[in-house]
């Protein structure tokens, strides 16, 4: 989604020509040379960085950029083993990204990680916060409840929306339900929530069993990138939409949520406070936590809860892919020698 929202947004600067690089042979034959661009006008940005397979080529024609969102494998290598090609593999990533002009990362907490984990140096670090898109928002009332009625829903629920990495945390998330009220459901929306042969999913079934909300909880894993209206229908009928990570890059979704205009509650862990920006109810990423957060939402007043959407939807407001391409050809002109 990075890649593509910003590709769509740097396309609407001026004097910016971007080629998109699609396929492993299209960016060997680029690199190669079989170019005709400028040396000293052209810049090669990787919007991805993978520490354990050789995304970055030591040797590149032009002056690079690389986007570094987390190194959460780097935070819990016991969960993230890379075996011994991995490792290797990892030690010539790290060499390369050393050897960048500029990269861009998501938050301080990312840029922190970057150089503590990985020795990047300060002045070739660039924060760009990323943003939720602009067409997710509360779509019509009657939008809404056909789509509770499509995915099979009855409110209240908590809504999550992700992954289910260890990082994530899902265990607790559904642990959480059996501290909640009997016709509060837990909806988790995204496309690894299916069975599946991985220790990430044998986790989640090991927990619904322990804790016997199964009947509780429901996992949507076919709602795509580009049904926003769903989405945002989740996120709108939602009672709080939480993210319960051990540790996030960024944690998009939170911004999701507000400009969805619902509260979010969220682990007071990494990026998440500066994402939230003190619009977030902030715990300790345990079960008991997150609902006694719930439960505070629910006492809420019908004027409180307005008034603090409005104020969390306003900071959410200040997050644009405008903004984020505007920062990125500014790094583009910094490593170029322009600014």
């Amino acid at each position: 989604m990075y890649t593509r929202m910003l590709i769509e947004e740097l396309k609407n600067c001026d004097n910016l020509n971007v080629f998109p690089i699609e396929h492993p042979q299209q960016l060997k034959s680029f690199l190669k040379g079989d170019h005709q661009l400028d040396p000293h006008q052209t810049v090669l940005h990787y919007p991805f960085f993978d520490l354990f397979f050789s995304t970055l080529p030591l040797f590149r024609p032009f002056k690079t950029i690389v986007t570094v969102h987390d190194l959460i494998p780097l935070k819990f290598p016991q969960q993230y083993p890379p075996g011994k090609r991995g490792q290797l593999r990892f030690f010539k990533q790290a060499f390369a990204l050393q050897r960048v002009e500029a990269i861009i990362t998501d938050s301080v907490a990312s840029q922190t990680d970057l150089t503590e984990l990985l020795q990047s140096k300060p002045e070739k670090l660039h924060i760009i916060p990323l943003a939720a898109a602009a067409g997710l928002c509360p779509p019509s009332e009657e939008t809404q409840l056909y789509t509770l009625k499509q995915y099979h829903l009855r409110q209240p629920y908590v809504l999550y929306v992700g992954d289910i990495n260890y990082n994530k945390n899902i265990p607790q998330l559904i642990k959480m339900v059996k501290f909640l009220a009997d016709d509060v459901d837990l909806v988790c929306v995204g496309k690894n929530f299916t069975p599946q042969e991985i220790p990430e999913w044998k986790w989640i079934e090991t927990q619904l069993a322990l804790s016997d909300v199964s009947h509780r909880v429901h996992f949507i894993s076919t709602l795509e990138t580009q049904d926003l209206d769903q989405l945002s229908s989740l996120y709108a009928k939602a009672t709080a939409y939480i993210q319960p990570s051990l540790y996030e890059g960024f944690g998009l979704p939170v911004l999701e949520a507000m400009q969805c205009r619902c509260p979010v509650i969220c682990s007071n862990t990494s990026s998440l406070p500066e994402v939230s920006g003190g619009y977030a109810l902030l715990v300790q990423p345990e079960a008991e936590q997150f609902a006694t957060a719930v439960k505070e939402i629910m006492g809420w007043s019908k004027t409180y809860r307005q008034d603090y959407l409005n104020q969390a939807y306003q900071w959410s407001q200040r997050f644009s892919w405008q903004r984020v391409a505007t920062e990125t050809v500014n790094v583009y002109a910094q490593v170029l020698g322009q600014s």
